[in-house]
Order: C-alpha cells, then structure tokens, then sequence
C-alpha cells in the first residue's frame, strides 16, 4: 500500500482564439495497492483525486449584438443592440476528478524505477470563476432611436470589480502516465519514492454547446457564458472564442510512501 502526493502543471488544455491563456498549477492526492512480483517488477491500481486548471485573460474584451427586450418606455417587445466591454477580463476553469490508475514498475537494482500506466478520470466538479475589474454596457433601441448608458437598474451602466462562479459538466477522461525517479529502501516493508510524472490525456472533457455570446443580457440582469461555449464578433460574424476541444496535461513532482504489511 502506498500514500503519494504529486505537485506541477495541470492545466485544461484548449486552443484560444483570443486572449492569452495560461497553465495552472494542480496537486493529487492518491492511495495505491500494488503488487511485488519479483524484487524487480510490480503491479498495481489505486485511486486518486486531482484537480486541472487552467485560465484565459483579456486586457480588453469588446462585443455587440442584437437582441429583443421590452422597451422601458412603452414596455413593448423591441429590437436592441446590445453592446459590453470589458477591462481585465479573466476567467478560470478548475476541474475536479477521481482517476482510477493502473500501472507496472520496475525498479533497477541501483534504486532507480521506471512506472507506466493508465488512468480513467470520473469527473466530480467543475466551475470556471469569472472576474473582471470594470464592464461597461449599453443598449440601442431601434423603434425609439435611443441608447441607454447610465441605467444599472436596468443592466445598462459601468460594474467594477466583479466575481461569478459558473458551473458545468465535465466528460469521462482516459490517459496515458508515466514516472521515472528513485526510491530509498528502509526496510523491506518500507520504501520513499521521489520522481518525477507526467500524464497526457486523451478525450475532450468538454461537450461544446450551441455557442452564445460571453455575457447575455436578459430584461436587466446578466448571464455570463464560460468562455468554452461562448463567441464574440469579430469581421462582422460570430466567432468562437476558443477551440471545441479541452484536454488534459499534467507534469511535476512525486512523492510516495510505501509500506507493507
């Protein structure tokens, strides 16, 4: 049986159309039982928790559309452009997930250890966290020729300083791993592995939906779209803001504890 932490990269990999994304830092917590067949080789399987993250910024972040809203002067249905932008716009996608790993080892009789294998990732949570430091809206309501800029009652005006959490579904991962590090053997019960790891991921954990813009004005209140499912207008059409595929990589540090009994 064996206790391991691991540290490094983890990010949610996806193609970004705008802005700049960035890798994140992650961590795993796992429990393993694997099994001696000789003094070299061993297998086994276990269970892991992991969190993946990644984040996408925008200095500046601008777009329009038409929508339909009530009129607040006759109060009857009217079509409305409706324009946002942002300053400092970031958004952070965490995702949470059980692994379940099979793996084979074998270790050198200088201590070295080399360790391959597989996982199956369970999703469990996922949010992305929304934050921006000024967003300024306005709507132009074609029947009465009049642009509203300075309503926030009414969704039209400048917000400062603002977080919002949006959660979402996550799919089944699989992934390839792999370890190469060194072990300290205390005794023949107990052994202290450090080494390094790393995992590629190969679904889309991702199910894009029908893309809308990032944020969506409904009568006075907003609804803000992750940046996966979300397009903006860019040479007079709507664009995706980013790839329709989000993947996984980890690499980092290992740490284990083995003991037997």
């Amino acid at each position: 049986i064996s206790l391991e932490l691991t540290g490094g990269a983890s990010p949610l990999t996806y193609k970004t159309n705008f802005g700049d994304r960035k890798a994140m830092a992650g961590t795993s917590a796992a429990l393993k039982y694997h099994y001696n067949l000789d003094w070299n080789w061993s297998i086994g399987l276990g269970a892991e928790v992991k969190m993946y993250q990644s984040s996408v910024r925008f200095d500046t972040f601008a777009d329009s559309y038409q929508t339909t809203a009530n009129s607040l002067i006759s109060g009857r249905a009217d079509i409305m452009t409706f324009s946002y932008s942002y300053k400092n716009l970031e958004e952070r996608q965490r995702a949470l997930y059980i692994n379940i790993p099979i793996y084979a080892q074998y270790r050198f009789d200088n201590g070295v250890y080399l360790r391959l294998g597989a996982k199956v990732g369970l999703p469990v949570k996922s949010k992305s966290e929304i934050y921006f430091e000024q967003l300024t809206t306005n709507g132009y309501f074609e029947y009465e020729n009049i642009t509203y800029n300075n309503l926030p009652q009414h969704g039209f005006g400048t917000y400062y300083d603002t977080e919002v959490d949006k959660e979402y579904d996550m799919n089944i991962n699989a992934s390839l791993c792999a370890e190469l590090g060194w072990t300290w053997e205390w005794s023949e019960q107990y052994i202290l592995y450090l080494g390094v790891h790393g995992e590629y991921g190969f679904c889309n954990l991702y199910k894009q939906k029908e893309l809308t813009p990032q944020l969506q004005y409904e009568e006075g209140e907003f609804d803000y779209t992750p940046v996966w499912s979300a397009n903006i207008k860019s040479n007079n059409e709507r664009v995706p803001i980013t790839g329709n595929r989000v993947g996984s990589f980890a690499i980092g540090l290992i740490v284990r504890y083995s003991f037997g009994f």
